[in-house]
This record gives C-alpha cells, sequence and structure tokens, in this order.
C-alpha cells in the first residue's frame, strides 16, 4: 500500500471515529490493527498530506477526500472545546517526542541524524496542531528553544519527504522538511 493510499485510509477511518474519539479519554485511539492509532495530529497530518496529493487523484477521489474533510469540519465545530482539549494533550505528548529525538541526536549525532526524514513529522505535527489552539500551550512558547537547537545542527537543503507532497509544506513555513542533521 502507497503512502498515499495508508494516508486516505487512516484519514477516512479517522473521520469515521472521531466524535467517539473526542469524547473518549483515550489520546491515542485504536482503528483497525493495520492503522496506526487516531489523534488529531495524525489525521491533520495526513489530510495535508492528502492536500498536497489532490492534484494528482482522480475527480472522484478529490470529491471523496472533500467529503470527508466537510466531515471533519463539521465534528471539528459540534465538539471544538473537546477537539481543543485533545489538541492540547496532544501538543504536549509530541513536544516530549520531539524534544527526546533531538536530545537523543545531540548525545549521538553519527546514530540519529539518519532517522530525522522520519522523526520531523513531530515537529510538523506540533506545527499543525498549535494552529488549532487559540492559546497555545506552555509547550508552543518553549518550542522556539527546541528550534533554537534544531538550527544549531540543521544542514539546509533538500525536501525531506517525497517529492510530490513538497507543494503541500511550502518552504518558509516548514523550514524543518528543507534540509537534515549533521551527522
Amino acid at each position: 500500500m502507497s503512502t498515499q493510499e495508508k494516508d486516505q485510509t487512516y484519514f477516512q477511518s479517522g473521520v469515521q471515529e472521531l466524535s467517539d474519539y473526542l469524547l473518549s479519554k483515550e489520546l491515542y485511539w485504536p482503528l483497525s490493527s493495520s492503522l496506526p492509532r487516531l489523534t488529531i495530529g495524525g489525521l491533520l497530518l495526513a489530510r495535508k498530506r492528502l492536500e498536497a496529493r489532490a492534484a494528482s487523484v482522480s475527480p472522484a477521489a478529490q470529491a471523496d477526500f472533500l467529503d470527508l474533510e466537510n466531515q471533519l469540519d463539521a465534528v471539528r465545530t459540534k465538539w471544538r472545546v473537546a477537539w481543543e482539549q485533545k489538541a492540547a494533550r496532544e501538543v504536549r505528548a509530541r513536544y516530549d517526542l520531539w524534544k527526546n529525538y533531538l536530545a537523543d541526536y545531540r548525545a549521538a549525532p553519527e546514530r540519529y541524524g539518519v532517522d530525522y526524514p522520519q522523526e520531523v513529522r513531530w515537529r510538523v505535527m506540533l506545527h499543525l496542531l498549535l494552529a488549532e489552539l487559540p492559546t497555545p500551550p506552555a509547550e508552543g512558547a518553549a518550542l522556539t528553544s527546541l528550534d533554537a537547537v534544531l538550527r544549531a545542527a540543521f544542514v539546509p537543503g533538500e525536501f525531506v519527504w517525497e517529492t510530490d507532497l513538497e507543494n503541500g509544506f511550502p518552504r518558509d513555513e516548514y523550514w524543518f522538511l528543507y534540509g537534515t542533521l549533521r551527522g
């Protein structure tokens, strides 16, 4: 299954489960056994990647995606407080994952630098999640410090994910996707 198909399946399943997820106490909601657990950050990331690839899919697939986006927006509007509470909880969790990765990298750059293209998804999720919150949690401000750590080891360069995603992640907003870490 391609990355695009995985994103589509995750997004569709996640939107279907979104109301139940938002009203639960769970931060990581189980979907089918073949899919990652549902989180708002995971849903937003899948949505963003699908948007980036929208021009390359059939009109029918574009219409299906638009329908799912409308469903997501309706649930987010209906359960806005629950959405924001989950997003804030997830910011804390993703911040810790990102901070831990950067600490591991600083301790052993030759070992962890190669993991950057995969691990940077935590930073992307943080960006997407923080945009959902009217008042960012403390981790939002602390992210500036982590970005300083990242910039000290960052080597600007090419887009680190699949090239067909590049248009959906502009360099000025997602600078951390355009380069690697010194290793």
